[in-house]
């Protein structure tokens, strides 16, 4: 994930907002080429949900995946998977499939290469007022921007996860976690309150971050919506893997 992606994810998976993301505006193929995290984790049945059918399956992690040949039948018996989602295509033969159908946007992502590392990035010394702290027991509690929410509780959190977060005034303002856990490798999840953005918060977060991972042996997954969040990895240590088209449906009126 990344900056503002989990606000933006709750606040647009009914489709009723728009994220904050750009348009794919490729001819080719925007089939995701590499298998994400969310997507190992939810066909283990860790995470998500599953919907198979003869020939491949669906699965629900946030966003939507479409494994193997496209099934007319099965998508005109469950709608409800595929419109207000973000379809992620992971063979052609689906990519093929939705190209034919009245499309109400494609965003274009970037996938970063996984990374178990400290970051490289020298940071700027953070605006007067403000702190960065690992999280607390009590700032997990308090799920700054949702953070958190996919570990078990805290004490599960401190030991497969890892998170920090700026503070000003006593709150959260900005944070940095993982959004889940899954085989030793994290999930990234960033956010940044509006009124306080540009001002360095998310790269103090990030960095201690990938600190925690780094001597936890976590490896950091990054999947980014625009190409400022793929600078703001690259400026951390990570390296360009893949890119990819997100559809999104448009909805019968």
């Amino acid at each position: 994930m990344n900056e503002g992606q989990a606000a933006g994810w709750e606040e647009s998976k009914n489709m009723k907002t728009e994220p904050k993301t750009e348009i794919w505006d490729k001819t080719g193929s925007g089939v995701l080429t590499e298998t994400p995290l969310l997507l190992k984790a939810c066909r283990e049945g860790q995470f998500g949900t599953a919907f198979p059918f003869s020939g491949g399956c669906v699965y629900q992690a946030l966003f939507t995946y479409l494994a193997g040949k496209a099934d007319e039948p099965f998508f005109s018996a469950h709608p409800e998977l595929f419109y207000g989602s973000w379809l992620v295509c992971m063979s052609p033969e689906w990519e093929s499939f939705l190209r034919g159908l009245p499309m109400r946007n494609v965003f274009r992502r970037e996938v970063m290469e996984p990374l178990c590392a400290e970051s490289i990035k020298q940071l700027k010394p953070l605006p007067a007022g403000y702190s960065v702290s690992p999280f607390t027991p009590e700032i997990f509690e308090a799920h700054p921007f949702g953070h958190g929410r996919n570990y078990a509780g805290f004490g599960d959190f401190s030991k497969r996860g890892a998170g920090a977060a700026a503070l000003y005034n006593g709150q959260a303002v900005s944070a940095a976690s993982g959004f889940l856990t899954f085989e030793d490798q994290v999930e990234l999840d960033i956010c940044t309150a509006p009124e306080h953005r540009k001002r360095g918060l998310a790269d103090h977060c990030i960095s201690e971050v990938m600190r925690q991972c780094s001597r936890k042996g976590l490896t950091i997954h990054w999947d980014a919506q625009n190409r400022i969040s793929a600078g703001l990895a690259k400026a951390h240590g990570f390296r360009p893997l893949t890119e990819y088209a997100v559809y999104c449906l448009r909805e019968h009126e």
